[in-house]
């Protein structure tokens, strides 16, 4: 092999790797809740059963027997108690993960809770839930998502056979 075909090789293999990473980078990430989110949501879960007990009369033991764990029905249980505190001017801190069906998904944010301040995490997805946001709106509209990085997404509109990047960059302040 001489030098020209070796070099042309190495620039084939740069370019491959290129295309692998920025597909990497477009991704969805899974995106888990931390260990406070964690820890908020069980607490939760335990004090809603704790209560279900109270108001049905069940000391533990029995409560094994009758009224057995089932999920479904605290959420509805704490779901219905939270729509209370809402009507009365409390927010209620119930961390969850979004998961959009066109957008990509991201941790609670303060904007969507409208709690002052969150007692669960340190950094908000803030620019994940407008990413998302605009994912779900382009969709509705008829544009197709090619993709796109952290901070981007890629639509194409195909009436006009045109991408376009749309992209969303914090403002120092």
């Amino acid at each position: 092999m001489d030098n020209m075909e070796k070099k042309a090789e190495e620039m084939e293999t740069k370019e491959t790797e290129t295309k692998e990473a920025e597909a990497k980078e477009t991704e969805p990430k899974e995106v888990g809740m931390n260990e406070r989110m964690t820890e908020r949501v069980n607490q939760i879960d335990t004090q809603t059963y704790w209560y279900a007990m109270q108001l049905l009369g069940l000391g533990t033991a029995e409560a094994e027997k009758k009224f057995p764990w089932d999920i479904a029905i605290l959420r509805e249980i704490f779901e219905s108690a939270v729509a209370v505190l809402n009507n009365h001017g409390h927010n209620v801190c119930d961390p969850y993960i979004s998961t959009p069906e066109t957008g990509r998904q991201y941790r609670c944010t303060l904007s969507e809770c409208e709690c002052k301040h969150c007692d669960c995490q340190d950094e908000f997805m803030e620019k994940e839930r407008l990413l998302s946001n605009i994912e779900d709106s382009a969709a509705m509209n008829g544009l197709k998502i090619m993709g796109g990085g952290k901070d981007s997404i890629i639509v194409r509109n195909e009436k006009v056979d045109q991408d376009f990047e749309i992209s969303v960059t914090e403002l120092a302040g």
